[in-house]
């Protein structure tokens, strides 16, 4: 019984290392796409004026949704689901923070424009019609904003009035990172790693 209990402890270390270095390589990872990733700044629009405040955090959302089917590439069109996996390319629009969905593809694009960025994300929702008319959303993992206590109403409020823009790290492949937000011309503090 005693030798049993041998392999106890340092087992027990090997897996509290193990957890310790998973952590710190999420840490890691995000520090390095949030100082080493492409910066593009988004408008953000309202996802719902009358519940987008929620606890501490304010839910973001972008022009860039709903998703016009004709943007599909042709080897999603009959395949594309709820949850899938999908890299949107985006393309500056008429302003420096309007961004126009060029295409939604399965795999990184073999090639982009020098001003387009690829945005990683999952497919939220597709409606079913095969013709014109089909739609989707994509969440990109950027669409929370942690916020001091108490300040959200007046973040709420920037918001639908336009006048906040969200400053996200895009890196090479596709994975984005909400780096802070510029409200009414002013950048705020960045939010933190985790």
């Amino acid at each position: 019984m005693i030798a049993d209990h041998k392999w106890l402890w340092p087992l027990v270390a090997a897996v509290a290392l193990l957890q310790s270095v998973a952590i710190a390589k999420i840490v890691y990872d995000r520090d390095a796409l949030l100082k080493s990733g492409r910066e593009i700044t988004i408008d953000v629009v309202p996802v719902d004026p009358r519940d987008i405040f929620r606890g501490d955090y304010v839910i973001l959302g972008y022009g860039l949704d709903p998703i016009d089917g004709k943007l599909i590439a042709p080897d999603l069109q009959e395949t594309i689901r709820s949850n899938d996996p999908v890299f949107v390319t985006i393309r500056p629009g008429a302003t420096p923070a309007t961004w126009q969905v060029v295409k939604v593809t399965a795999a990184y694009p073999d090639t982009i424009e020098a001003s387009d960025a690829v945005l990683k994300g999952r497919v939220t929702w597709v409606n079913a019609q095969q013709d014109e008319n089909r739609k989707l959303s994509v969440r990109y993992g950027i669409e929370n904003y942690f916020v001091p206590e108490g300040t959200g109403r007046d973040l709420e409020q920037a918001v639908r009035d336009g006048k906040v823009q969200a400053v996200v790290a895009v890196g090479g492949d596709g994975t984005a990172a909400l780096k802070g937000l510029i409200v009414n011309g002013e950048r705020r503090i960045d939010p933190p790693l985790l």
